[in-house]
This record gives structure tokens, sequence and C-alpha cells, in this order.
């Protein structure tokens, strides 16, 4: 939910074409790496460290990601379903797919990223079965299904803090 707030609130006050979900634990490695969108939505994170710069699995979106506002809003957004940490970003790449789109990516030296050591969030213990449901809810539970209420914007010099409110819905 919070990301589909994101990108709404960012495309509000900053038009543009392209939005890049980052991961804040990540750091990329090599400048080759272009935060920009292509024809489909691009992971640009394929390579991890501490997964020895191996891509986990065909179809992993996670880390750092660019898609374009059209295809976001195509895609119907990140689903409003999952808090906290896990499979919102499978659940997104399923999305992808489902929409006749696909996933592209860099060559795995030019998408190599260090994941800063920090203590690891507990995943979320539905996540599975949240992504497994998702599955017959793409068209009804994401952008079109947010509700929420801006509370505040402040400016801060690095980044801009939004405050909302969530509906229930």
């Amino acid at each position: 939910m919070l990301m589909n707030i994101g990108a709404l609130e960012s495309v509000k006050l900053w038009p543009c074409e392209c939005l890049i979900f980052h991961d804040i634990d990540l750091l990329p490695e090599d400048d080759r790496n272009l935060y920009a969108c292509r024809e489909q939505p691009l992971h640009l994170s394929a390579a991890y460290n501490t997964f020895n710069y191996k891509l986990l699995y065909e179809d992993f979106f996670g880390g750092v990601n660019a898609i374009s506002v059209g295809h976001f809003q195509r895609v119907n957004g990140f689903s409003n379903k999952f808090w906290g940490w896990g499979a919102e970003d499978d659940d997104l790449a399923n999305r992808i797919k489902y929409h006749g789109l696909s996933i592209s990516r860099n060559p795995a030296n030019i998408s190599r990223y260090t994941m800063i050591r920090h203590e690891k969030e507990k995943p979320n213990p539905h996540r599975v079965e949240t992504l497994r449901s998702g599955q017959n809810s793409y068209t009804s539970d994401g952008l079109n299904s947010l509700q929420y209420r801006v509370l505040d914007v402040q400016p801060r010099r690095l980044y801009t803090w939004i405050y909302v409110e969530l509906m229930k819905v």
C-alpha cells in the first residue's frame, strides 16, 4: 500500500515517466547500471553480494526496479494486501507477466549490488499465502482500490516525507 502511495504522490509532486523502487539497504556497484525505464520493466539488482552475485530465481524482481508510470498503472501497481517484509515484489513480477509484459535485466556484471549489513526484519508469516491468493485480484487490488488521505508533505534536504492516513477498505 505504501509503495503505491509513494508512487502516486511522487508523480503528483514531480511529473515523470519512470518510477524507481529501491530497497534502502542496497548500494549499486557499477555506474553503467542506469536508473531509467526501458520498453519493459527493468530489474536493476539481479546480482547481490549476499547471494554470491547470482540471480535467486528466474522471476526474482526484488531490490531495485525501474517501471514506467504507464506500465505501473497497467499492472494496477503493487497489491495493498502485503505488510512487512516479503513477497510484494514477487506479486508485482506476477502482475507484470499477467498483463503481457516481461522483466528485463542488465548483465550480471553490471547489475551488481552490495547489501548493507543490518539486522534482518522478520518475514511476514502470511506472505506466501497472500502471494498465492493474489492471483485472483490483480485487477481489483492495487492502485484502483487504494484509499488514503495525505496529512502532511515535508520536503527535506535529501528526500520528501509524506505523512498519510490509511483508510479501511
